[in-house]
């Protein structure tokens, strides 16, 4: 081989040599391409650096027209509410048992349910066929010994009973129980089917219908008057149904407080600190909150308008009663933690605009009814139940001054003026004596906001300020 030929094949070798090292370099890099390839198209990002965005708006080219834009809040919380909607009432009577067993029988009960407890013949038959639920309603018979009154507070809780009818509540021996669970639903079948049975029961057996959650005893006409009657699409709310609560805070400040929202399955309503200025405004306020809430809203805010609150308190304002012109005002909800004593495990409060302190609900008061510091409401929806008093008043005096050595006694509601010019609180005396111009007694209730009394003090005010009568037996 000459030198030529060997530099040639060398050339060759060398040539070939190079190519193999070049094909491999390639191919590797093809493989590593493949490899990153697939490890990008299953990789998901686990986190965001705070500042950066994913999303395609954060590219310069993008024509997203939501670049830039706030982010979207989120919907409100549903308020925490009881279920089932459940409503227990107590007839008390003095019939034997026998009787009673036979009176509460579901195919007896039907006929007993008629359109006076019930309404149309729509409501009524819906009602029946919850009677007729054993898993809905349960009708029981027991001894009075094994149902607790409560605390009944005879002055308010028994305020519709004669004094031979609050002397036989300790002869009562037995408690029909009338207890209904529904599923919560506008038609509101809980608080129709408790309160057209109760009320039924108590007219046949002449009995006295306990209220254990609004803490009342009334005779069967006076509670017969608040069973629900109104056609089943309509709301079955209605101001004598259920309590305002006033509990105080601090000086000068209340909690009001709804009870007997649960028998709609719906969570009561507070006002957590309100000026005692505003009470009255406010609570009228907490009414029409808790209409909106038993009728079905779930959450906040609710929406009002002075009509609105008209319906809740049952009257509605006149046109001539000096209050300024509203739109119709949104109101905040916040489900809270019951406070020990509440009547309901569940209670949405009402959180005003400006803050949750007593100004801050002042100032929720006022945009429904103006300036209230300077012109406080009339504590009475109307003048005719003080001129009613004042008729009653000298014919109460007198049957007094007769049976008052048997222990009967005369409660007299006056107004007491809170200090401050913030309007008047009014509260109950008991007479002790009286002339033609004045009663004088003792103060029974503890003041709120008329701090310038205390209870128990001797009060001596002109008859024409006494707003209400009441008799009590011993």
């Amino acid at each position: 081989m000459t030198l030529a030929d060997a530099a040639c094949q060398w050339n060759l070798v060398r040539r070939d040599s190079l190519m193999s090292r070049r094909t491999s370099l390639y191919i590797g890099i093809a493989l590593a391409l493949v490899i990153l390839g697939r490890l990008l198209s299953t990789w998901t990002p686990a986190a965001t650096p705070p500042g950066v965005s994913l999303s395609p708006s954060s590219s310069s080219h993008s024509n997203d027209s939501a670049a830039g834009s706030s982010p979207v809040a989120p919907p409100p919380a549903t308020l925490r509410r009881p279920s089932p909607s459940v409503a227990v009432l107590g007839v008390l009577t003095d019939r034997p048992r026998a009787d009673l067993d036979a009176l509460v029988r579901r195919d007896r009960m039907a006929a007993l349910v008629a359109p006076a407890y019930c309404g149309d013949e729509a409501s009524c038959a819906a009602v029946r066929t919850v009677l007729d639920d054993p898993d809905a309603t349960t009708l029981q018979v027991i001894d009075a010994s094994d149902w607790n009154l409560g605390r009944v507070d005879v002055d308010a809780g028994a305020a519709s009973l004669s004094p031979a009818d609050r002397a036989s509540l300790s002869k009562r021996a037995r408690v029909v129980v009338v207890r209904v669970a529904t599923a919560t639903s506008p038609r509101q079948l809980a608080v129709r089917t408790a309160f057209a049975a109760a009320a039924a029961i108590s007219m046949a057996c002449d009995g006295l219908v306990h209220d254990p959650l609004l803490a009342r005893v009334e005779t069967s006409r006076a509670f017969a008057a608040h069973a629900v009657t109104e056609p089943l699409e309509a709301s079955a709310f209605r101001r004598d149904r259920v309590e305002l609560l006033y509990e105080p805070k601090e000086e000068g400040v209340v909690r009001v407080l709804t009870a007997g929202l649960s028998r709609w399955g719906a969570p009561d309503v507070e006002a957590a600190r309100v000026p005692m200025a505003a009470r009255e405004r406010l609570a009228e306020i907490v009414l029409a909150v808790a209409r909106a809430l038993a009728d079905g809203a779930e959450r906040g805010p609710v929406t009002l308008s002075r009509e609105d609150i008209g319906r809740a308190r049952g009257w509605a304002y006149p046109a001539d009663a000096g209050l300024p012109p509203l739109a119709p005002v949104t109101i905040e909800l916040a489900s809270v933690r019951p406070e020990a004593g509440d009547p309901n495990d569940f209670i949405a409060r009402i959180e005003p605009p400006e803050s949750d302190g007593p100004m801050g609900y002042l100032d929720l008061a006022e945009r429904f009814f103006g300036p209230l510091l300077l012109s406080p409401p009339e504590p009475d929806p109307t003048h005719e139940h003080r001129a009613e008093a004042q008729r009653k008043l000298a014919r109460s005096l007198v049957r007094w001054g007769s049976s008052r050595a048997h222990g009967d006694k005369l409660l007299v509601q006056i107004p007491f003026a809170i200090p401050g010019d913030a309007g008047v609180e009014s509260m109950w005396v008991e007479v002790t004596r009286y002339d033609a111009r004045t009663v004088t007694g003792t103060l029974l209730n503890e003041p709120l906001g008329a701090t310038d009394v205390t209870r128990g003090e001797t009060i001596t005010r002109p008859r024409e300020q006494v707003e209400d009568v009441r008799t009590a037996a011993p």
